[in-house]
């Protein structure tokens, strides 16, 4: 048994973020928020480390009445899911210093000394760093929900006196799981694609894949009410969600053995679809959903419920920050190099614009393409983005130039093709502008993913080694990845144009001349960046022959001296 801490630590290891997520229910009305409430009186002096924050996913929000101290109340624009509701609620609480992240749905019943008994295991956990969640039992009118251990053929309720860290994979509903902050920003969050169904679970998976772990509080009793238990209360659309869902992440994290199963799982309900007498449209979906299985290929389905996500979050999570974040912020502009990258290229753009308000921009170079990547780009029809066509190759470092001097706001991210940004980079890199007025570049670690957008390592700068800003330190070794960086357009006049016949890089370039001229550059240590790896990347793919590495380290040197050299001059006249 692990001993309890000092009330000091126990205050720090237990300074945690409740959210409830709303939808047409006003505060007092959720069962969640009454008993959350109830849980929290019973908390000891010292212990009372906890903030409150109601997230209303009713279009526009309600009267939330008279609120008490310490509760907050957010109302979204349009209902966006829970993934980015989770995610403001992960920056909340990453900016308020939090260690923990409490999630609640807003029909969940939570025993009087929940908070207290889960207060005490987070203090006492607290030294192992690898456990990322501690998950009590739920049950639905007595039927066991959560947690349940995963196996190769599917998942398996844990017996009812079960208590500990749970060996191998296992998953949990987002109702009443704690989630250690710093797991979930290494994690990179929760992923916006899987907006409302299978947002725990894909979340859960990602946690695994990373080597955490999770502590299954069995003897904690929680009563909730899943709403997917209840049949005769789904819509179609929604049941449709949970069909294209339950499909993707088969097909992302799941092997060939999983995916016949559930080809069986589809089978099996249709037959008890029928049985039941559910509605005609109903079963429809599922037929469609088993149609899909059989006769389209993995890659075409992922690619099908990318686009149709993607398009949801381009429409209606875009529309929606455009008018909030167009009153908060200056507009940025992201300048972005392409080549070939029909595969990658519109899903990039989507999870891009998703984040960006109306007068923000998008500047797409395409250096001569010779497959459908200037076609896939001008399918968004989206009017922020400006693509503009090179006649013959110029090569990257040339393209990124281009881009940079078609901007015309203050502040300028850098954006690869084929990468996948967080859903909340672009207010996370704003905001460390603002709290650091000083800081010229702002970087970012960023997670790697493979071709299928499988987890591949969690943290760059983990494998490459810690970030480094200085000229000295990027000569011998480069620390700048360009899809992370983002900088402010007053030090244009000093890297543009980029060095002409060298072997450097844009990105290495921009950030050691920022260093060279004193400038400031801020690291954030959170994946900002899903950075695809896969054969067809222009650079890192391959370890360079020792002459090129050589050269490069030589042109770069080389430049920076006929930079200072020319600066002097200039002074001097």
């Amino acid at each position: 048994m692990l001993e309890p801490k000092s009330s000091k630590c126990s205050s720090d290891a237990f300074r945690v973020l409740a959210v409830i997520v709303l939808y047409q229910m006003q505060p007092k009305e959720s069962a969640a928020y009454r008993t959350l409430m109830e849980s929290k009186s019973d908390l000891q002096q010292g212990q009372d480390g906890i903030r409150i924050l109601l997230y209303d996913n009713t279009p526009g929000g309600g009267d939330p009445g008279t609120l008490p101290e310490g509760v907050r109340y957010k109302a979204a624009e349009q209902n966006m899911g829970l993934a980015v509701a989770y995610n403001y609620a992960l920056s909340m609480a990453q900016r308020e210093k939090c260690t923990w992240l409490l999630t609640l749905d807003q029909d969940t019943t939570l025993p009087q000394n929940y908070l207290s008994r889960m207060s005490k295991l987070a203090i006492d956990l607290d030294s192992d760093n690898k456990i990322a969640a501690i998950v009590p039992r739920l049950t639905d009118a007595g039927r066991p929900l959560s947690p349940a251990s995963i196996g190769v053929w599917g998942e398996k309720q844990f017996s009812a006196d079960f208590v500990g860290i749970a060996r191998g994979e296992t998953r949990a509903l987002n109702s009443a799981s704690m989630l250690r902050v710093n797991a979930l920003r290494k994690i990179g969050g929760y992923d916006p694609y899987f907006w409302l169904d299978y947002v725990d679970i894909s979340m859960y998976r990602r946690l695994y894949l990373y080597g955490w772990k999770v502590y299954v509080a069995g003897d904690i009793h929680v009563k909730h009410e899943l709403s997917l238990l209840h049949r005769a209360d789904i819509k179609t659309d929604r049941f449709q969600n949970i069909l294209r869902a339950e499909s993707a992440f088969c097909d992302l994290y799941d092997g060939r053995i999983r995916g016949f199963v559930l080809t069986g799982r589809l089978l099996g309900r249709m037959w008890r679809q029928k049985k039941r007498g559910d509605s005609v449209a109903i079963r429809q979906l599922t037929w469609n959903a088993l149609k899909r299985r059989l006769l389209q290929s993995r890659t075409r389905r992922i690619q099908d419920w990318k686009s149709e996500t993607g398009h949801r979050m381009s429409c209606s999570l875009g529309a929606a920050q455009c008018g909030e974040l167009s009153t908060n912020r200056s507009p940025i502009s992201v300048c972005m190099a392409a080549y070939n990258g029909e595969r990658y290229i519109v899903a990039q753009l989507q999870s891009i614009l998703s984040q960006l308000a109306v007068e923000d921009e998008v500047i797409v170079v395409d250096d001569a393409s010779t497959d459908g990547t200037r076609d896939r780009v001008r399918s968004l029809r989206d009017c922020r983005i400006q693509l503009i066509e090179h006649s013959r190759n110029l090569g990257v470092s040339r393209t990124f130039e281009d881009a940079i001097r078609k901007v015309k706001n203050s502040t300028i991210f850098l954006s690869d093709q084929d990468d996948l940004w967080v859903a909340d980079k672009v207010s996370t890199v704003l905001h460390a502008f603002r709290q650091h007025p000083e800081a010229n570049i702002v970087v970012s670690d960023a997670a790697l993913i493979d071709d299928k957008d499988a987890p591949v390592e969690p943290s760059y700068y983990a494998r490459r080694g810690r970030f480094r800003s200085g000229v000295l330190a990027n000569v011998f070794r480069c620390s700048y990845l360009g899809c992370t960086m983002a900088f402010r357009s007053s030090i244009l006049p000093k890297i543009l144009p980029f060095p002409t016949g060298a072997d450097v890089l844009h990105d290495v370039w921009i950030g050691t001349l920022n260093s060279l001229t004193d400038g400031k550059t801020l690291y954030v240590d959170r994946p900002l960046v899903l950075y695809r790896r896969h054969e067809c990347n222009a650079t890192g793919n391959k370890r360079l022959s020792m002459a090129r590495q050589i050269r490069i380290r030589w042109d770069l040197c080389r430049s920076l001296a006929i930079f200072w050299l020319d600066s002097h001059r200039a002074n001097d006249k």
